[in-house]
């Protein structure tokens, strides 16, 4: 049993469809710990945690302080926390500014960190420096694949992503192109509109009901999310179900037979993962993702933007015995990447 971790990371919400994962990525990392702390930027009204865990926030759900207040906050809470405990290790979650801050301060005690970060990153400016210095000044850095940092570090490492796979499986036995998800925090980056302006276009669209599983995390988001709900409005087999408990997502992925990825190289997102083991086909960009299916269904489900209704209308007419024995292929693969494989890979990085 180790002593004390540190943790950093946005947010701590159960019923966050995008975040709620993290509480369970604590509780698990929390067993190989005497004690946790975990500072987050964003605390929601709802979470669960072990009785070792101790919780620390700069926003509740109902602040909106300005950035200037929240970086003087988080300095001194992060202070506070480091001079008056004597940490094991400090994992930061998708945290750089955060990590980045706390380095100054985990220094002057000799405690060493990892960074955790699994996106393709931000274009050249503050951010991409905050991730830049907050890498170069990480210990260690774990992604979930190949394509998920940014920056070739030789210190990186791939450790998979993650997913609580025993509550979303699911057996499938038949399948049918039906019903359609699109589960996703609804952002420019994950191409939406490109998605539904596809689906549109299929020969069976009529026959189709889409949902679009998710929310939003900033002002930017719900601009895009104004322009969808206008674009749409007509269509009455196109819905908008906003944020989803993250509890209740296996329940509700049972209806779907075809989930839709469309973010780019680099988005490693642990939706698909996740409605692969729920039993759900994934359409996907990002070849990333070939490794859960066959090379004869990989050619299908890997489209680009011009052409996902083209490879729609294939699926829809393909063999279903292939479909779902690649089902079945897929369902065994993401389980490589449950949440108990993941901490227990990060714990042997905490060790070294």
């Amino acid at each position: 049993m180790n002593n004390k971790l540190l943790i950093l990371n946005l947010g701590v919400d159960s019923e966050n469809t995008s975040l709620a994962f993290t509480q369970k990525w604590i509780n698990e990392i929390s067993l190989n710990f005497d004690s946790v702390d975990v500072l987050t930027m964003k605390v929601g009204k709802n979470y669960q945690l072990n009785k070792n865990v101790n919780l620390h926030f700069i926003n509740d759900q109902n602040t909106n302080h300005t950035k200037i207040y929240q970086l003087n906050k988080l300095t001194k809470v992060t202070r506070k926390l480091i001079e008056n405990n004597n940490y094991t290790h400090c994992f930061a979650h998708m945290a750089p500014m955060q990590h980045l801050i706390a380095k100054f301060y985990l220094v002057r005690k000799n405690i060493k960190s990892t960074l955790w970060f699994t996106h393709s990153g931000p274009a050249f400016g503050i951010k991409w420096l905050i991730l830049w210095f907050s890498s170069m000044l990480a210990n260690n850095i774990v992604t979930a694949s190949k394509n998920s940092f940014p920056f070739r570090f030789k210190k990186v490492k791939y450790i998979g992503h993650g997913i609580n796979y025993e509550i979303f499986f699911e057996e499938r036995t038949t399948f049918q192109l039906k019903n359609i998800s699109i589960l996703s925090r609804v952002s420019k980056s994950k191409n939406i509109d490109n998605t539904l302006d596809n689906i549109i276009k299929c020969k069976n669209f009529e026959n189709m009901n889409i949902d679009v599983i998710g929310g939003t995390l900033n002002i930017e988001d719900e601009n895009y999310l104004n322009e969808l709900l206008i674009k749409y409005k007509n269509f009455k087999n196109i819905n908008f179900l906003g944020k989803q408990p993250h509890s209740e997502l296996p329940e509700l992925l049972k209806k779907y037979d075809v989930n839709i990825n469309n973010a780019q190289k680099g988005f490693f997102d642990k939706a698909v993962l996740e409605t692969c083991a729920a039993g759900i086909i994934n359409f996907y960009r990002s070849d990333d993702f070939n490794f859960l299916y066959s090379k004869t269904l990989q050619s299908i489900l890997n489209f680009d933007k011009n052409n996902l209704f083209n490879k729609i209308d294939e699926l829809d007419s393909f063999d279903k015995d292939v479909i779902i024995t690649n089902i079945e292929k897929a369902q065994k693969q993401s389980k490589n990447h449950s949440t108990s494989n993941v901490v227990e890979n990060l714990i042997d990085i905490f060790n070294r």
